[in-house]
């Protein structure tokens, strides 16, 4: 369940039905520095603490359900093909809610990944019907080992998913941009 809004009396009654909410930027923020320090936006849980110290009326914000999950799911597209790694950050309180609160002292596992064909299936229906060849999908494998999407990024975050798993999506992309070569997982 997702809700945006700027009535805080529509945010309590979300909260009742959901449960566990949190709240993520509506669009992409970019990291600005201070005095020697990065700050960032992340993805946060909110408190019953946190909804009762809002103003009544507040700049329209994104508020979901809170799923509990196994790992996170980041997968590029190129094509037809799905590219996909797993993040395993919910056994670290720092990058539980958001994996991109890095703890550099203990490392997020992450390692390559096959989605279920259902799945790729699904993601490629959709890319579909909104005219994406490519573009990054986040995903959360469930503790109920469901799949549930997060959101598509168009311009495709692909160096995060081919580093780590040596997917050398660079030579991929390359190819498939030039067309000489067809692109095989």
């Amino acid at each position: 369940m997702t809700i945006v809004t700027t009535n805080k009396n529509d945010l309590l009654l979300f909260k009742k039905e959901a449960g566990t909410i949190i709240t993520k930027p509506i669009v992409d923020t970019r990291f600005f520095y201070h005095k020697k320090r990065t700050y960032a936006l992340y993805t946060s849980t909110m408190s019953d603490l946190d909804i009762e110290n809002l103003p009544n009326l507040f700049l329209p914000t994104l508020f979901q359900e809170y799923v509990e999950k196994k790992y996170e799911i980041r997968t590029f597209m190129l094509g037809e093909t799905f590219f996909s790694m797993a993040i395993f950050s919910q056994n670290n309180n720092k990058t539980k809610v958001d994996f991109r609160e890095y703890d550099n002292e203990a490392p997020n596992r992450n390692v390559p990944y096959i989605l279920p064909k259902y799945i790729e299936k699904l993601l490629l229906k959709f890319s579909k019907k909104v005219g994406l060849n490519s573009g990054s999908f986040d995903l959360i494998k469930t503790i109920d080992d469901n799949y549930v999407f997060l959101e598509v990024n168009p311009a495709g975050q692909f160096g995060m998913v081919s580093y780590p798993c040596n997917y050398f999506l660079e030579e991929k992309i390359a190819n498939y941009l030039i067309n000489l070569i067809p692109i095989y997982g």
